[in-house]
């Protein structure tokens, strides 16, 4: 490999092989690779290709704060077998790969010179602030483009976790009438029901003396300066959800989607006032999500309200790693 201006190019003859069988750099049209950064590291760790300089990677570490995280990221898709084309490449708009992707992956068996990828990656520390609308928007142009939209996320030591989001649509069996609901509370005007006076079993907590409405129940019948929580919490209700406290699991809520007490809660929920508001705290409430069998999911006021699923991927997506830190 070689340093011209401000990039590395790999002319050695085995350069074709290198792009057949791993598919990293971009061709040059007078051939050999042209390397971005990660990728010449990534080279000489794995591919035994030899530096441009001896001290190469200890200046561009130097110049570089992001760049070991870059090729660390880089190492735990590539290792498993995965082709990586790299954003900053020219030939990867070719793709139209998302505005605020890093990269494509192709699945091993794959080539990008006859195949469409497979995911777009984005990577991101833990201690990074997390624009979840921002991020709907990024899931939801992934998915239309077919592809798997995967979130690498990486720590202060260099250990790293994959996730992938989707977009779900929650749905139960229960019924709900928000107008009926209104006339009963303003008919009662209590603070606990009788189980004769009330038909929402699926609303408000029975308790020994009744059942009790909590503030998000009595704010669903407000017509001024109605609250984001009251806006998911309808639209839950109508969805056939029923609703109760997520505090065990660090959520909102854990919605059921027939009675309470007969099946497991699938999901648990969080508002845009009460979703992880870091990457650090997102990955601590995936990880409980998944412990105890559940769905996590956000809910995102966008034109109407949409809920964002982040998930641990199957055990052969999970990128992280070769090495124990």
């Amino acid at each position: 490999m070689e340093a011209r201006d401000d990039m590395v190019v790999m002319m050695e003859p085995q350069w074709q092989r290198l792009w057949e069988k791993s598919a990293i750099g971009r061709r040059l049209d007078n051939g050999g690779l042209h390397l971005l950064p990660e990728e010449v590291i990534f080279c000489y760790h794995h591919r035994h290709q030899t530096l441009p300089t001896e001290e190469w990677i200890q200046v561009n570490l130097n110049l570089d704060t992001d760049l070991e995280a870059r090729f660390l990221i880089l190492e735990a898709l590539r290792v498993p077998g995965n082709l990586i084309i790299l954003r900053k490449h020219q030939h990867c708009s070719k793709w139209q790969i998302g505005a605020n992707s890093w990269a494509l992956r192709w699945h091993k068996e794959s080539h990008p010179d006859n195949t469409e990828p497979t995911a777009e990656i984005r990577w991101h520390y833990s201690s990074d602030e997390i624009d979840w609308s921002e991020l709907l928007n990024w899931t939801t142009g992934v998915i239309n483009n077919h592809r798997i939209p995967e979130v690498l996320v990486i720590d202060d030591e260099g250990s790293i976790v994959t996730y992938e989001l989707s977009i779900s649509e929650p749905q139960g069996s229960l019924s709900f009438d928000i107008d009926s609901f209104s006339e009963c509370i303003s008919d009662n005007e209590q603070n606990f029901y009788s189980l004769d006076q009330w038909e929402f079993n699926h609303v408000g907590i029975p308790t020994r003396w009744g059942h009790r409405l909590n503030p998000s129940e009595t704010n669903l019948v407000e017509t001024d300066n109605i609250s984001i929580t009251s806006t998911v919490h309808l639209d839950l209700l109508s969805r056939g959800l029923a609703l109760r406290s997520g505090f065990k699991y660090g959520t909102h809520w854990r919605a059921y989607s027939g009675p309470v007490g007969k099946d497991h809660a699938p999901y648990l929920i969080d508002t845009p006032d009460t979703a992880p508001k870091t990457w650090a705290k997102a990955c601590l409430s995936a990880r409980l999500a998944a412990g105890v069998n559940k769905n996590l999911l956000i809910a995102i006021e966008d034109e109407q309200i949409r809920y964002l699923q982040l998930e641990r991927p199957p055990s052969d997506r999970r990128w992280t790693n070769i090495h124990r830190r």
